[in-house]
C-alpha cells in the first residue's frame, strides 16, 4: 500500500508539472488548464484555484456519468482535486524565473510538459486508487460507454473543456491557454497514455479502492 501511494504521488507532482510546464510555454495547455486559464483571467484567481471550481463540476458530472453517488469515493476524489489544483500553483511560483522566449524552446516545453501529464496519466489510472475528478470522466467513458478505447473516450472528456474555455473566451474577448498546444493534447494524449502505459511497467500492491 505505501509503494501505491507513494506512486499516487509522484503521478501528482508530474501532472501538476506537466501543466505548469504548459502554462509558462504558453502555446496552449491540456484543455482542463485551457479552461482554468480563461476562468483564471475572468475572475482574476489563480490558475490552481480555477481549475479547483472546474473540478467541482466535473465531480458532479461524473457522477450523473457513474449514475451513482459514493459519497467516500467524491470526497477522496475532492482532496486530491484540492491537492493537484495547489501543486499547480506551486510549481508556477518555482518556475517564476524560468522563462521561455524562443518560439522552438517554448514548444520543445509544451511537448515535454503534454508528455508528463501523459505519463502521469498512465500511472494513476492504473493505481485507481484515487483520481483527479478529471481523469475520473475519462476512466468512466473508456471503460462504461467506449469499451475500453482510451482514444475515443479521451477525445470527448477534453473537448467539454475545450468548449468551456473558449466560451469564456468569447464572453471575456480574450481567449488564453488555447494555441498548438491544446491541439496536440486534444489529438495526441490518448496515444501518450497508451505509449506510457506499455513502456511503464508497475508492480502494484493489492489495495482497496479509497
Amino acid at each position: 500500500m505505501k509503494k501505491n501511494i507513494a506512486l499516487l504521488c509522484l503521478s501528482i507532482l508530474l501532472n501538476a508539472f506537466g501543466n505548469a510546464l504548459t502554462v509558462k510555454a504558453a502555446l496552449g495547455s491540456a484543455p482542463w488548464t485551457a479552461a482554468g486559464l480563461n476562468i483564471s483571467n475572468l475572475l482574476h484567481i489563480t490558475v490552481g484555484n480555477a481549475l479547483i471550481l472546474l473540478g467541482l463540476l466535473a465531480l458532479i458530472v461524473d457522477d450523473i456519468l457513474r449514475k451513482k453517488w459514493n459519497k467516500m469515493k467524491d470526497i477522496y476524489n475532492f482532496l486530491y482535486l484540492l491537492c493537484f489544483g495547489y501543486f499547480i500553483d506551486l510549481w508556477l511560483l518555482v518556475l517564476t524565473k524560468f522563462h521561455v522566449n524562443l518560439f522552438a524552446f517554448r514548444l520543445i516545453v509544451c511537448v515535454f510538459g503534454i508528455m508528463c501529464i501523459g505519463c502521469a496519466l498512465s500511472i494513476y489510472l492504473r493505481l485507481n486508487v484515487v483520481l483527479h475528478p478529471f481523469d475520473d470522466m475519462l476512466k468512466i467513458l473508456r471503460e462504461k460507454y467506449f469499451k475500453g478505447n482510451t482514444v475515443i473516450a479521451q477525445r470527448l472528456s477534453l473537448g467539454v473543456p475545450l468548449c468551456i474555455g473558449l466560451s469564456i473566451g468569447f464572453i471575456n474577448h480574450n481567449i488564453v491557454g488555447i494555441n498548438i498546444g491544446t491541439v496536440i493534447s486534444f489529438l495526441c494524449m490518448g496515444y501518450f497514455i497508451i505509449f506510457f502505459d506499455k513502456r511503464i511497467h508497475l508492480t502494484l500492491q493489492k489495495a482497496t479502492r479509497l
